[in-house]
């Protein structure tokens, strides 16, 4: 019996990796109070989630046509207003779940995986310029004075456990105590 190769390879479409970042008006908090993130300069100092304040070494910015964003509302996760990220935007999440799932005390959940918790949800695509700020080594910045959310460093490492769509839903089913919103994967 001979076999058949012919349909051992499928067409597929290069899926990248969601980009991070925030969106004009996002406020991060720095030495000189809360500042918009499309206001951050290189030099300025900004506060981190172990309660330190790291240089930021520069911020970069896109424009983007149609980015997947999600808005966070206020009050979610501490926030003193709406926060708008990218999909790919890491916040962190603590407490006795991420210890209860994870073994850990903080881990990094993608803004992606949000939908329905405590109103978090996709908008309609439009075009918008995102920021990035980059420090040495990764840290957790606060923004809208109660969310946390990683900003990459230039020497490459991970310090916090990211975790995929499967395990964010999981813990953020925990969380709200069973009820979820709709799952965008399913």
């Amino acid at each position: 019996m001979l076999l058949s190769h012919q349909t051992a390879f499928a067409e597929f479409t290069r899926v990248d990796a969601p980009l991070a970042g925030m969106t004009s008006g996002t406020l991060i908090e720095t030495t000189q109070g809360w500042v918009p993130v499309e206001q951050l300069r290189s030099g300025d100092r900004v506060a981190t989630g172990d309660g330190g304040f790291r240089a930021v070494l520069a911020v970069e910015s896109r424009d983007h046509e149609d980015a997947p964003l999600w808005r966070v509302p206020g009050g979610t996760f501490g926030a003193c207003s709406d926060l708008t990220l990218t999909e790919g935007q890491y916040l962190a999440l603590n407490g006795r779940d991420c210890r209860r799932l994870f073994g850990l005390p903080t881990v990094l959940v993608p803004a992606g995986a949000l939908a329905g918790f405590q109103g978090a949800h996709r908008l309609a695509p439009f075009p918008a310029r995102t920021y990035v700020p980059r420090f040495a080594t990764e840290e957790l910045v606060w923004a809208q004075t109660g969310v946390r959310v990683l900003c990459p460093g230039t020497d490459g490492e991970s310090h916090y456990k990211r975790l995929n769509y499967g395990q964010a839903r999981a813990l953020l089913l925990m969380m709200s105590g069973g009820t979820l919103g709709a799952d965008l994967a399913a």
